[in-house]
């Protein structure tokens, strides 16, 4: 079995660090001084500050909240990252107030690395599977 890159190595650290471990901070090591991070579906683009905000709040919506990387593809400095998400939704996020459900969700991050930072993450997940977990809404719903 082939060793590791240095780069899908480091992805791997702070994305354990960041999301499992609330360390925001550990985006520091990897993001451009340009990241932007936009998700499927939202036309704002989230610089590195907003990012970690938006991690925090997940964070504390989802105190437990446990990541795994399902698959992780590296070419031509581009990283894809397939993963998963679980956590008990314990406090408020986008306005839903907590439910106490274990939910599960998953996605899709496309990440561009340049001179070894990340500068660009296009994000594909769907919030509505979340809502739907958490019995705010069903799938067929807008």
């Amino acid at each position: 079995m082939p060793q590791e890159s240095e780069l899908k190595t480091r992805v791997r650290q702070v994305w354990h660090a960041v999301w499992d471990e609330g360390d925001v901070d550990a985006l520091d090591t990897l993001l451009a001084d340009n990241f932007q991070r936009i998700t499927h579906g939202s036309n704002t683009p989230l610089n590195a500050a907003e990012f970690k905000n938006s991690v925090r709040a997940t964070r504390e919506a989802f105190p437990d909240l446990a990541t795994t990387i399902e698959d992780l593809i590296e070419q031509d400095g581009q990283v894809a990252i397939f993963w998963s998400s679980t956590g008990t939704h314990q406090r408020e996020l986008f306005g839903v107030p907590a439910t106490h459900r274990q939910v599960s969700t998953y996605g899709s991050n496309f990440c561009t690395f340049t001179d070894g930072r990340l500068s660009n993450e296009r994000v594909t997940w769907d919030p509505r599977h979340l809502l739907t977990a958490l019995g705010i809404t069903s799938l067929g719903e807008d």
